[in-house]
């Protein structure tokens, strides 16, 4: 199938992430991580617009109450609108919260991994937390290497976790009363000379979409974990992908303009190219992706 995959927004994102649809405003909000930029982008217009300014997100989660739930570098805050939000967790346990990717669950909690990754060497294995509709966080696993996406399978049983340089997708049970995990198993083992698995999403159908950084594709997986379609990629960072559209049939594709330089890249890897990223795309399917939860933080 011939997929025709239009640049969006051709601004040089220097990291663009966590693309989420907020499907009552009809709209798409993304990050720029490392400028500190949160944007907005309301259909049918296609001109982004900035929501904050200044505040270190990498993910973030649409909560109940209209505000966001920004996760990042300087830990969990809730955002209200311009320069109005919470700082509600830096640390946890005396270890300082170096958030990553987020996502609501059916309770109206939340899920977001931390790491610690120093240059280009692992500093501390980071850690999946929950976090409660009061603000309390919980460890719900360890021994991660570089915290990145995360999505739910419809019937909200399975939650999909790529763990970036390990080359790993993995996946859990979920008791969805405690939000507790179980189960912890390998969905997918990325190959070596492919690219690392980074933001993800997943459709109607149970299959989980994922962006490959460095790998310059969209890569569709089965439930059983077989590879379906990969889509190639303009560029080679591509970091996240989310669907959205008046009918959830547009998939959304965000990526990152700074190269970085890792010895995690595939052979032959050239971080001198000149087409790294930066730019927002999407594609029209005729498959239909499912809308995230909203989260309830209350406090």
């Amino acid at each position: 199938m011939n997929l025709q995959i239009e640049t969006v927004v051709p601004t040089c994102h220097r990291c663009s992430e966590g693309p989420i649809w907020d499907a009552a405003q009809g709209r798409l909000i993304w990050v720029d991580i490392e400028n500190a930029l949160i944007y907005q982008m309301t259909l049918p217009d296609t001109t982004p617009q900035v929501l904050s300014r200044g505040l270190p997100a990498s993910g973030l989660a649409l909560n109940q109450d209209g505000s966001l739930v920004l996760t990042g570098s300087t830990g969990l805050h809730l955002w209200h609108g311009s320069d109005n939000y919470q700082s509600l967790a830096s640390q946890h346990e005396g270890e300082a919260l170096f958030f990553n990717d987020n996502i609501a669950d059916p309770k109206g909690r939340v899920y977001s991994g931390t790491l610690h990754w120093n240059d280009d060497s692992m500093e501390t294995h980071g850690k999946l937390y929950l976090i409660q509709t009061n603000g309390s966080l919980e460890v719900v696993d360890d021994g991660i290497e570089l915290s990145n996406g995360l999505g739910f399978s419809p019937d909200n049983k399975t939650l999909y976790f790529s763990d970036s340089s390990a080359r790993k997708i993995y996946a859990y049970d979920i008791d969805l009363e405690t939000g507790r995990l179980a189960n912890k198993r390998v969905f997918v083992q990325i190959p070596g000379d492919e690219g690392l698995p980074d933001g993800l999403t997943v459709d109607a159908q149970g299959f989980i979409w994922v962006a490959q950084w460095y790998g310059q594709k969209v890569v569709r997986y089965d439930p059983d974990g077989k590879v379906q379609r990969r889509i190639a990629m303009p560029v080679k960072q591509v970091s996240s992908v989310c669907f959205g559209g008046p009918d959830m049939t547009t998939l959304y594709i965000t990526s990152a303009g700074d190269s970085w330089v890792s010895e995690l890249a595939p052979p032959g890897y050239d971080f001198n190219a000149s087409d790294i990223g930066g730019p927002l795309y999407r594609i029209q399917l005729d498959i239909q992706g499912k809308k995230e939860h909203l989260a309830n933080i209350t406090c």
